[in-house]
């Protein structure tokens, strides 16, 4: 039963909206963020995964993008050094909600033959403008104070 709820768990992750995985994403940064701030043993994967019923194929994901976008890092702890545990690559004070979301915007290539600059300028423009005003809501909110 637990295997069946498991897999169904896990199947729907793959149709996991845009929204709700950076939704997974903002809270992941955040609880390494507020457990590193309060001087705890950082999380591992599992952890992550268990404690807060996000399915693991998911928790890995975001891991990884978080620690390509530098917002966080791999680190040992304790005596088993094949478990990676999870703490913020910068100083807290500089990980807002505005600086998470604009680092995942910005992360992969844009340098592709469309032509942002004239034909689709007021697409492209649109996009940053709506972009721009969501970053501006949140500039001041530290993901530690979540």
């Amino acid at each position: 039963s637990q295997n069946v709820k498991k897999f169904s768990f896990e199947r729907d992750s793959k149709n996991i909206s845009r929204r709700y995985k950076d939704f997974l994403t903002l809270l992941i940064a955040s609880l390494i963020v507020k457990r590193f701030v309060k001087g705890e043993k950082p999380y591992t994967a599992d952890e992550l995964s268990d404690a807060y019923r996000i399915p693991i194929r998911i928790t890995t994901q975001i891991l990884y993008q978080l620690t390509e976008l530098h917002i966080i890092i791999e680190v040992n702890y304790g005596d088993d050094e094949r478990v990676v545990h999870y703490q913020p690559a910068i100083d807290v004070n500089k990980i807002t909600v505005s600086y998470l979301l604009t680092r995942m915007d910005e992360y992969g290539s844009e340098n592709f033959k469309i032509d942002t600059s004239k034909l689709f300028s007021k697409e492209w423009k649109a996009l940053l403008k709506t972009r721009e005003d969501m970053i501006k809501a949140n500039d001041n909110i530290l993901l530690k104070d979540l």
